[in-house]
């Protein structure tokens, strides 16, 4: 995992459940479709499925030296 993420424990998980499905059911009820994509990668993995195009990734700065990105269209 990237420094500054974390992994929820089965209850944790539970309650996020719960309210994501309270939410989601919302949004499709008002037209929406549900995706579901990660915020950030390593950069590593991204540059493995672009390639070096800059303009389809964006890089952040991680204070723990790691370096993460973000695709195009997040």
């Amino acid at each position: 995992l990237p420094q500054g993420t974390r992994d929820y424990g089965p209850k944790q998980m539970a309650i996020r459940e719960r309210v994501f499905s309270t939410i989601v059911s919302c949004f499709k009820r008002h037209g929406a479709e549900a995706i579901d994509t990660p915020v950030f990668e390593l950069k590593e993995t991204l540059t493995g499925k672009y390639g070096e195009d800059s303009k389809l990734i964006y890089d952040l700065k991680d204070q723990g030296g790691e370096l993460l990105s973000l695709r195009y269209d997040l």
